[in-house]
């Protein structure tokens, strides 16, 4: 059956018939409600990235002799959920541990991963924490919305992670297999929904929710844990994702 119904957006509850199901190749809500709205109205128009976000080009060398013994805060392509899209941890590093040039970001940020296979595993992540001194590893590309710009952050980052701009950005990668990256300047030129404001706003409320949802369980497990190894020691074993 090809359909996907709507049944709640507070909260977002969404069934998917079978045939609608095998279409897309992430079982992401956002990428599923954003093709619900779309079989409604008919289809948005659509803009190119640029017209919203520019990219943020302010790097730093950590082991430069001004840097080496300043604290950064640190995340590369481990540190970024692809189920969810959020940093799981800062690395608090010292420069001199950092091992070359590195891109600075800030609240607010979208870093998007640019190379291959990360880029189509949608590691995208929206930078939702108050943070002093962070900087990326260069296989992300910091997006930034433009101070003119009307679009909400939490709507731009859902439209990021939908399944039609990643086939867009997988399409447009180049490079040697195994290396491939998809430029800043092509990032830019592809094309992402313009749906009426109401509905972004809608969906921007509910992608909002979702974090707040999940930094509160995050610090809830966190506390957990603190008082699990002060009473029995250790309980959890984690491994690392990459």
């Amino acid at each position: 059956m090809k359909v996907i119904e709507l049944v709640s957006y507070r909260p977002l509850i969404i069934t998917i018939g079978e045939e609608a199901a095998s279409e897309l190749s992430t079982f992401d809500a956002g990428a599923a409600y954003t093709r619900y709205l779309h079989d409604q109205a008919g289809g948005f128009p659509s803009i190119p990235l640029g017209d919203v976000v520019e990219v943020g080009r302010e790097s730093v060398n950590p082991r430069s002799p001004r840097h080496a013994e300043v604290d950064f805060e640190y995340v590369d392509l481990r540190e970024v959920d692809d189920i969810h899209g959020q940093v799981l941890t800062f690395r608090r590093v010292r420069g001199a541990q950092i091992g070359s040039t590195k891109v600075r970001f800030r609240k607010g940020d979208i870093l998007f991963a640019r190379i291959m296979p990360s880029l189509a595993n949608k590691k995208i992540a929206l930078v939702t924490q108050d943070v002093t001194n962070a900087v990326a590893s260069t296989e992300f590309i910091v997006l930034r919305p433009k101070r003119d710009s009307a679009i909400d952050s939490h709507f731009l980052f859902r439209a990021l992670r939908s399944d039609p701009f990643t086939e867009q950005a997988v399409a447009n990668v180049t490079g040697a297999s195994g290396r491939q990256r998809l430029s800043p300047a092509v990032l830019l030129s592809l094309r992402i929904p313009r749906p009426p404001e109401p509905l972004q706003q809608e969906l921007s409320l509910v992608v909002a929710r979702e974090f707040t949802l999940r930094s509160d369980a995050a610090e809830l497990t966190k506390q957990a844990d603190d008082l699990a190894v002060a009473l029995v020691g250790t309980t959890t074993l984690r491994t690392a994702r990459y």
